[in-house]
């Protein structure tokens, strides 16, 4: 009778026990299908207040999420101390993890705490360090220098932050590093500190010497109106790395410039012609820009193109004129008078295209040259 007794009790607490733990592993999925953040902060801390411990096989991923999901109003104390003990569970995959522990040091920095917050992102680089896969090694320990730069920059340190995006860079050249670099740059230039966003993309240009640092560094001295600086950077950029992007560039400055500075026009007409061949969706807008400056550049082409507008202004008053009397009427509506008079007009329309064409004919021969020209590059850039 005792022996059936204890049986009887020991089944009870057996099976309380999984009614506990399977009432927490609904409560932990409940809490994890609340669309709103912060509601859903709210319900995983009252999960862990109310269940962890008690059998469900969620706690770890409780304590975690309750780190990492964003929300405002979370307290950044507790987060921090959930997930380092998420982090000392078994249980929790890999990714989790390392969002637990890039999550931890914006926690810290938040609070003020910008020591902590420094050590928490030291531990990312010597986990990058430390693992033995090279493009995980280098992933991790670049977004850990990007995080320091990050931190550096929130303590105005724009030297450190430099220092630390070009290790991050020269590990992994990633987009939203470069875009951390502009960022740097262009808050600099916002405050107007011209020197230190100069020597931090400076700093940049010279570790890397590569299409995109120059770009960020021609760019600052442009806003500055370093108009010569910016063009010589692009330049250097160019002889090493001819891409469509820098030869947009040095285009655009030599187009606005050409304007006050006529000796610059040779200069901008190839420009204008390797930034169309390098950039074949906009390469006839380019082309077309060249070809105006190489017949402006001459007195009697310009002259020429003068009198070719002259004619097409003539066309298209006649067109006008011809459409305004006759474009609704057909034939059999006309009058013997007004046949005569639309006759009149289309032999004018035609002999003002004549006298294009004859125009174009007599400069044939000068954008043959021109022609020779765009040949040359196609040659020179292999396109």
């Amino acid at each position: 009778m005792r022996k059936t007794l204890w049986t009887t009790v020991t089944l009870v607490f057996l099976l309380s026990g999984l009614l506990a733990a399977q009432s927490a592993d609904e409560e932990y999925l409940k809490a994890m299908q609340i669309q709103d953040k912060c509601q859903q902060i709210q319900a995983l801390d009252a999960y862990i207040a109310n269940y962890a411990g008690k059998g469900g096989q969620y706690d770890a991923y409780a304590y975690a999420y309750y780190c990492v999901t964003p929300c405002a109003t979370k307290n950044a104390q507790k987060a921090i101390e959930y997930g380092e003990k998420a982090l000392g569970m078994s249980g929790i995959d890999d990714q989790t993890k390392l969002q637990i522990i890039g999550t931890i040091p914006s926690l810290y920095a938040n609070l003020g705490q910008m020591d902590k917050a420094k050590a928490a992102i030291q531990r990312i680089i010597d986990m990058g360090k430390a693992n033995p896969d090279p493009k995980t090694s280098m992933q991790l320990q670049a977004r850990g220098y990007l995080a320091l730069g990050q931190l550096a920059e929130k303590t105005g340190d724009y030297a450190g932050a430099a220092n630390t995006y070009i290790t991050a860079y020269g590990l992994l050249k990633e987009p939203i590093i470069l875009k951390q670099f502009h960022v740097l740059a262009q808050n600099l230039l916002k405050v107007q500190k011209y020197a230190e966003a100069e020597k931090v993309l400076q700093e940049f240009y010279a570790a890397d010497k590569g299409p995109e640092s120059a770009s960020l560094l021609a760019q600052t001295f442009y806003s500055e109106g370093k108009v010569d600086e910016a063009l010589a950077t692009y330049r250097e950029a160019y002889t090493k790395n001819k891409t469509g992007r820098l030869a947009q560039n040095i285009a655009t400055i030599l187009n606005k410039e050409v304007k006050t500075k006529p000796a610059l026009r040779d200069q901008a007409i190839m420009a204008n012609i390797e930034a169309g061949i390098l950039n074949p969706a906009l390469e006839k807008n380019y082309l077309q820009a060249a070809e105006n400056l190489y017949i402006g550049s001459n007195p009697d082409l310009a002259d020429i193109n003068a009198k070719i507008q002259e004619h097409n202004k003539n066309i298209e008053d006649l067109t006008k004129t011809y459409n305004d009397k006759y474009g609704t009427k057909n034939e059999d509506e006309l009058t013997g008078a007004e046949k005569v008079s639309m006759k009149k007009l289309t032999d004018a329309i035609e002999a003002e295209k004549a006298a294009i064409e004859k125009i174009k004919s007599s400069q044939s021969g000068v954008l043959e040259k021109f022609n020779q020209l765009v040949a040359q590059a196609r040659a020179r850039l292999s396109r």
